[in-house]
């Protein structure tokens, strides 16, 4: 798997988790699975 994006906290995609975890988060990376093609989201 590669990563397709690297989003700091604050950025679309990761404010989600930032309301979850706070300054805690250091980065969320989307990934795609080259088996299936799925999308997966992996957090700091």
């Amino acid at each position: 798997m590669r990563a397709l994006k690297t989003l700091k906290p604050g950025q679309r995609g990761a404010k989600d988790l930032v309301a979850r975890y706070g300054t805690t988060l250091l980065y969320v990376r989307y990934r795609r699975d080259e088996d299936t093609g799925e999308r997966l989201k992996r957090w700091l």
